[in-house]
């Protein structure tokens, strides 16, 4: 039975869980995902679970902030904004989290943001990923596969 290969396209479900259990994401088998292995943009935690795979197998795997997609959290993405900046648009909470644009390499971009502290003329936004600093468990299972 063929293996998955470092550059095949593979179909696949998966449920990604954090250690209390809380499901971030599931696909599912009518629904699945496909994953090119190949290309430089695929997530690592992909390129590391994958290989060696088999149709129908189901591998558990448990990556550390470090290994996983969204890292560690870092500290310079905490910034603080006027309070202002809020008032006319959205009443700033603690836990809110929000769609921010920001610009990189000239362009912008969306991202998520998370509403941490608030002061009387401030308010502290984490950019980082919600999922960032936690250890991410996946359940994988491969339903096809499309060999390079």
């Amino acid at each position: 039975m063929a293996q998955v290969e470092a550059n095949d396209k593979v179909t696949i479900s998966y449920i990604g869980s954090l250690d209390n259990e809380t499901v971030f994401e599931t696909v599912s088998k009518s629904k699945p995902k496909i994953i090119d292995l190949a290309d430089a943009r695929t997530a690592k935690p992909y390129k590391q679970i994958l290989p060696g795979m088999k149709i129908g197998e189901m591998r558990t795997v448990k990556m550390t902030p470090e290994e996983g997609e969204y890292g560690i959290r870092r500290a310079d993405l905490l910034h603080e904004l006027p309070i202002s900046q809020f008032t006319n648009k959205i009443e700033p909470k603690v836990g809110l989290l929000l769609s921010m644009n920001v610009d990189r390499d000239g362009k912008s971009h969306q991202v998520p943001a998370t509403i941490v502290e608030i002061s009387e003329e401030t308010v502290t936004v984490d950019y980082n990923h919600p999922l960032a600093g936690h250890p991410l468990n996946y359940e994988v299972t491969v339903i096809e596969i499309e060999k390079a």
